[in-house]
């Protein structure tokens, strides 16, 4: 009986959530449901005649609204309204964007489809094998703005991910530009400076600046957290390239060996000379005795009480240790700044470029009028990313202030270029004094965030002046590698093959041969059989169905 109990309980839960997640309009539409013409002329033609549009989507929790705005109901959905003649509809919102994957999987497991929304890419092929999706092509090259169209000439390659048989079936969201990949070795400004801002060009001058810092001020020399997302970072110094091991989504880099095959970063040779070094550095104090016991909070505890100098991280650092190392050390010229990663013969290090994307814009095939949603991406892209578009200053703070230029959702599109361009117009007016040029809420939030720290030494402002703020920043530095070409671009550009799902914890598998080797408690060689049970335990399906996905291109 209390079995039979159970069962029902869970199926009637099962069937509770699946209600939740039918379409239902909140209420009646203002707009039409039937097919109205699509007016004459370019983008922003309005509709005469309303039609309502129906989406979904998430929506951070960082949001805020004014004046008893909601997700639903703000001057985005006011704009699209009275500007476009389209009704947007909400059927659900996931406050927080949390389980936003997990509502729509609901939601297409009833078939009852909104009219437009984002998916992942796993979503995407099941929609694609039901037959549920609409094929864009025409309406994108015809209906969209001239702008999003301009995007492939950014980027060529991701509309070709959701692009099938030469039609296509979904437009990237896209990101805000490769310039946010390429990691850097931070270092303790005061500390550097203090011992004379030496060169760091080789592998050889980081073990010598460690180990100066360490005799100065004791600890240790590079801090990493017990994940190794972090020593991973530092793969470029011996010249391989390898994924983020705490990310499911992103735990191989893949590119090709010197046969032409694609291999996961830890199967290509080098990774053996990276293996020899840690194990030496681990040996010789650079890593600290205790690393496999540090996790991320242990690793920024270590660096904001001083107890290393050195970390290998993303643009982003500032914001992650900045302001909690400047107020532990009480001084403004305790924080870390960005180099580049040594090399073995100090030669010019590549930054590491993967797929950016992570979802696409797809349209149910029983949308009556999908038009109005590419004049609805062209809108949202006009407003918050075109320096041709005029607005005032109430319009600007209504799209953009309390991050309201998330508001749109699954009708969110991002420019590809959008932090390189936001960098060079922030930097420029660093120098100059000149704002004129500030058209996004990125770029005048980034410039008043540097110019805090700058005047005031508000730690505040400290990540958004180490990020863009000078000559020599994160983004500097990234944007010497994509200018020149200093890039190594993954030979995977796309989501993983579905034979991804065949495999499970391989990483692991990789994770504790290397720990192991870095301990000193396997030599170095042990790894040729960490590596042969990698393969044996499903890493040879991974990198046969890589090949096959991506091997021709």
């Amino acid at each position: 009986m209390r079995k039979i109990a159970r069962n029902l309980l869970a199926s009637l839960l099962m069937l509770t959530m699946v209600l939740s997640a039918l379409p239902a309009l909140a209420q009646a539409p203002v707009g039409t449901r039937e097919f109205v013409p699509i007016p004459e002329g370019n983008w922003d033609a309005p509709y005469e005649t309303v039609v309502n549009i129906t989406t979904v989507k998430g929506a951070g929790a960082d949001i805020v609204y004014e004046d008893g705005d909601t997700h639903t109901s703000n001057p985005w959905t006011r704009a699209w309204l009275d500007r476009l003649g389209i009704e947007v509809t909400h059927l659900w919102v996931d406050d927080g964007n949390t389980q936003y994957d997990s509502k729509l999987n609901m939601t297409i497991a009833t078939g009852q489809l909104p009219d437009t929304f984002k998916v992942n890419y796993v979503q995407f092929r099941q929609l694609m094998d039901a037959g549920l999706i609409m094929d864009l092509t025409d309406l994108y090259n015809e209906h969209a703005s001239q702008r999003i169209r301009d995007y492939e000439k950014t980027d060529p390659d991701t509309i070709k991910q959701s692009t099938v048989d030469g039609r296509i079936y979904g437009i990237p969201e896209y990101y805000y530009g490769i310039i946010d990949q390429p990691k850097d070795l931070w270092i303790r400004k005061d500390w550097y400076e203090d011992a004379g801002s030496p060169a760091l060009k080789t592998v050889e001058d980081f073990e010598n600046l460690a180990a100066l810092f360490m005799e100065k001020y004791g600890g240790y020399g590079l801090a990493i957290s017990n994940t190794l997302e972090h020593l991973f970072m530092t793969g470029p110094m011996f010249g391989v390239y390898l994924g983020n091991p705490a990310n499911p989504n992103a735990q191989y880099f893949w590119y090709k060996d010197d046969t032409g095959r694609i291999k996961a970063g830890i199967a290509h040779e080098e990774f053996k000379t990276a293996l020899q070094y840690w194990a030496k550095w681990y040996e010789d104090g650079i890593i600290s005795a205790d690393f496999a016991n540090a996790d991320m909070n242990k690793m920024i505890q270590d660096l904001v009480n001083g107890k290393a100098g050195m970390q290998p991280h993303y643009q982003w650092q500032g914001w992650h240790v900045g302001p909690n190392l400047v107020a532990a050390q009480g001084s403004d010229n305790a924080y870390m700044i960005p180099f580049p990663f040594p090399t073995m013969d100090g030669s010019q290090v590549l930054g590491q470029v993967g797929f950016p994307n992570n979802r696409v814009i797809v349209i149910a095939k029983t949308c009556e009028n999908p038009a109005a949603v590419m004049k609805l991406l062209s809108f949202t892209d006009h407003i918050m990313f075109d320096a041709d578009t005029v607005m005032t200053e109430e319009e600007f703070k209504g799209f953009t202030d309390g991050q309201r230029e998330h508001t749109p959702g699954s009708l969110e599109i991002i420019d590809p270029m959008a932090d390189m361009i936001q960098f060079e117009h922030v930097l420029h007016a660093l120098k100059t004094g000149d704002t004129s040029e500030l058209f996004t809420a990125g770029m005048k939030k980034k410039y008043s965030d540097s110019i805090s720290w700058i005047n005031e030494k508000n730690p505040g402002g400290l990540g958004a002046y180490l990020q863009q703020g000078f000559d020599g920043c994160a983004y500097d530095n990234s944007k010497f590698l994509i200018d020149n070409g200093f890039i190594k671009r993954t030979d995977v550009w796309g989501p993983p093959p579905v034979e991804f799902d065949k495999t499970i914890n391989t990483i692991d598998i990789i994770l504790n041969g290397v720990m192991e080797i870095i301990m000193g408690i396997q030599p170095v060689e042990y790894y040729d059989t960490v590596l042969a049970n990698w393969y044996a335990q499903g890493g040879q399906i991974m990198e046969d169905a890589v090949n096959a996905s991506y091997g021709g291109q």
